[in-house]
């Protein structure tokens, strides 16, 4: 029998369940935090953006902008760390079978990053927060989603 997981996530927190065959009583098997993702992203950057003086100007500079989106560089590293635990128990067949439910900013994120072998085994996908419910909640609203065409 394919046991199944079940992930809910957002930007700064997954929990991940076994699905039980029977019953409304999942199994919390590992719970992640990332403080980093609830950060804005002025309280990520650890400096203030440069200054720069174009030419004849001597007394009005201007600031220099930054390229990257560091709320966006955050989102990846902790979905690449969700990735990578889901890897080694796949090749470990831990699980046949995966739910995600996850923020709909960060289920993007997070499908742009798995592996061919896991995303193999995604048999449900939710666009839903639901990080802070319980797990019966949790359970309840993926069997409704998996049941709903």
């Amino acid at each position: 029998m394919r046991q199944t997981w079940l992930l809910v996530a957002n930007r700064s927190r997954a929990r991940l369940f076994e699905v039980p065959q029977k019953g409304d009583d999942p199994v919390e098997i590992a719970d992640f935090a990332h403080v980093e993702g609830r950060l804005h992203a002025r309280d990520l950057a650890t400096d203030g953006s440069g200054r720069f003086f174009g030419k004849g100007e001597r007394d009005q500079g201007h600031s220099a902008g930054t390229e990257d989106d560091k709320p966006a560089h955050e989102a990846n590293k902790f979905a690449e760390q969700l990735r990578d635990y889901l890897e080694k128990a796949r090749t470990r067949n831990a699980f046949g079978a995966l739910w995600i439910m996850a923020a709909p900013a960060f289920l993007g994120v997070l499908r742009n990053k798995l592996t061919h072998g896991v995303e193999a085994e995604v048999e449900l996908d939710v666009d839903k927060d639901l990080t802070t419910a319980s797990r019966q909640d949790i359970l309840a609203a993926a069997r409704r989603a998996r049941a709903s065409p």
